[in-house]
C-alpha cells in the first residue's frame, strides 16, 4: 500500500482505517459529525475508512491521504485522531489558519508532482507542520473522569512511548510506567486509537527503523539494531521479521528504490 497519495476529486475518498486524510473542497459539500454540510474549506478525517459518502457528488478538490507510518509516528496525529472518541470523525480548519495550511498543501503538491531526490522526505516534513497548523484549532483538553480519563491515559501512553521506545519495548513496561494493567491499557488504546498498545509499539519501532534504513548515512544493519535498543543485530533481524513479515535487508532495499 502507498504510504502517501494525492488525488483529484471527485475520486473515491474512503481509504484504509490506518489512513488519514486532509481534504481541500473548491465545490462541492462536506457533511459534518452534526448532519450540517459545509462548502469549500479544507478538512481533516481521523480515518479515511470513514470517508465515504462524506462529500456529495459535485465535490471538487484534492485528497491527500497518508498512513499513520508515512509521518514516522508523531503524538499529535493522535492528538487529532482522539477526536473521534468524542464523535467527531471530520474537522474543518478554521479560516484563521487557511492562508497557512493552503500554502503548505501547494509545498505538498509541488513535491509529489516533481522528480527531485528526497521528495517523500520533503513532504513528510510539510504534513507535520501542517498538522501542528491544525492542532491549533483544537479546544484545549477538558478534564473529566470516564471519556476524558481514557483519553488522558492514551496522551501519556504516547507521549511516553516517543520518548522511551528505544528502552520499552512490552506492554506491562508501559502499564507499570502509567499505573495500570496491561490488559487495561490494551483495551483503552483499542477502543481510542483503533490499535492496542503492543501495535502502538511495533508501528514505532518499525517506523523508527523505516526512518534509519532510508537516511543518507546509509547505516548497517548492526548500527541501526543498536540506535534500537536491541542486543546484537541478530535479535533486530528476528523482530522485524516477525513484525512486519518482511527481511530487514530486502525491506531496505525496496525503501531506497521507492526514494
Amino acid at each position: 500500500m502507498q504510504t502517501f497519495r494525492l488525488q483529484a476529486l471527485p475520486a473515491r475518498t474512503g481509504g484504509a482505517s490506518n489512513e488519514i486524510q486532509l481534504v481541500h473542497l473548491t465545490q462541492g459539500a462536506c457533511l459534518l459529525d452534526n448532519g450540517a454540510a459545509s462548502s469549500e474549506g479544507l478538512y481533516f478525517i481521523r480515518s479515511a475508512a470513514s470517508g465515504q459518502g462524506v462529500f456529495s457528488r459535485d465535490a471538487r478538490g484534492h485528497a491527500f491521504t497518508f498512513t499513520h507510518d508515512f509521518i514516522h509516528y508523531i503524538p499529535l496525529v493522535y492528538e487529532l485522531c482522539l477526536l473521534g472518541a468524542a464523535g467527531k470523525p471530520v474537522l474543518r480548519v478554521e479560516n484563521s489558519q487557511r492562508g497557512d495550511t493552503y500554502e503548505l498543501l501547494n509545498l505538498i503538491r509541488a513535491e509529489w508532482e516533481s522528480d527531485r531526490p528526497y521528495r517523500l522526505d520533503m513532504i513528510r516534513d510539510y504534513l507535520k507542520i501542517l498538522l501542528r497548523q491544525i492542532a491549533r484549532c483544537l479546544p484545549a483538553p477538558k478534564t473529566g473522569y470516564s471519556a476524558d480519563r481514557k483519553t488522558g491515559l492514551v496522551r501519556q501512553f504516547l507521549s511516553l512511548l516517543d520518548q522511551q521506545f528505544i528502552l520499552l519495548k512490552k506492554v506491562t513496561d508501559y502499564a507499570a510506567n502509567l499505573h495500570v494493567t496491561a490488559n487495561h491499557l490494551n483495551t483503552t488504546l483499542k477502543e481510542l486509537t483503533g490499535v492496542t498498545a503492543s501495535e502502538h509499539i511495533r508501528r514505532r519501532i518499525l517506523s523508527e527503523a523505516r526512518m534509519l534504513a532510508t537516511h543518507k548515512e546509509n547505516y548497517s544493519m548492526k548500527e541501526i539494531a543498536y540506535h534500537l535498543g536491541f542486543e546484537d543485530k541478530s535479535h533486530f533481524s528476528k523482530y522485524f521479521k516477525n513484525a512486519s513479515g518482511k527481511n530487514f535487508t530486502n525491506y531496505k532495499k525496496e525503501l531506497s528504490m521507492e526514494a
